[in-house]
């Protein structure tokens, strides 16, 4: 696969979907820096690439070393975040320096470093308990906690700088991400590997509602 970029920055890039995003950018022949304090991540998610990138184990509100990370990059993937929903919940403040202003801040520093776009990790968290399905895009975010909160400010300050700046910014709303390096025994571990585990385990899955559950799944063409 040939990238239209030669280096990005990855920030939370020792996390369990960092990880494998800095792999496939280092396979592709991308030049790669990381930037990770390790408070959710860590170095063991990386080691099979260890001499293969910079990494910078640092705060992304370190704006000093976020901008030397930066340098000559053309593309940012945003990952970095508090991503316990109950400790939003317990200390928002806290969490909103990281996941609202930390972004901003990342947003800021590629728009100084004259990186030409910035792809930023929301979630699914901003539509809400709205029970219609599929989700659309264009449905009113919902948010019912700091963190999804957080993210849907987060989201608005992407496309401000979008707007404002003539930054490339691009939001994905995860759902319910699983495959290798995720630690299923944590609390933030999606249903998939939790159901996975427990299989594997021969013990039985709790499982909320009447079980006839079914994800509902919409594709729609990347825009150009």
């Amino acid at each position: 696969m040939k990238l239209p970029f030669k280096k990005a920055l990855v920030t939370g890039g020792a996390g369990f979907i960092g990880s494998h995003l800095v792999e496939a950018l280092v396979s592709a022949g991308c030049a790669v820096a990381v930037i990770d304090n390790l408070s959710s991540g860590r170095t063991a998610n990386l080691k099979h690439l260890e001499g293969q990138f910079s990494f910078f184990r640092e705060d992304i509100r370190n704006r000093k070393v976020l901008d030397a990370a930066l340098e000559g990059c053309e593309v940012v993937f945003h990952l970095a975040a508090i991503v316990s929903v109950p400790q939003t919940v317990e200390n928002p403040l806290e969490s909103a320096a990281v996941n609202d202003l930390g972004t901003l801040s990342v947003l800021d520093a590629a728009r100084q470093k004259k990186a030409k776009r910035v792809v930023f990790s929301s979630s699914c968290a901003v539509y809400g308990d709205d029970p219609s399905l599929p989700k659309q895009e264009n449905m009113v975010p919902r948010p019912l906690s700091p963190y999804a909160a957080q993210k849907l400010a987060a989201e608005y300050h992407a496309k401000v700088f979008n707007d404002l700046y003539g930054i490339e910014t691009a939001v994905l709303r995860y759902f319910n991400v699983y495959g290798p390096r995720q630690d299923p025994s944590s609390p933030y571990s999606g249903v998939i590997s939790i159901f996975m585990t427990k299989a594997l385990l021969n013990k039985p899955a709790v499982i909320y509602g009447d079980g006839n559950q079914r994800p509902h799944l919409q594709t729609t063409p990347a825009a150009g």
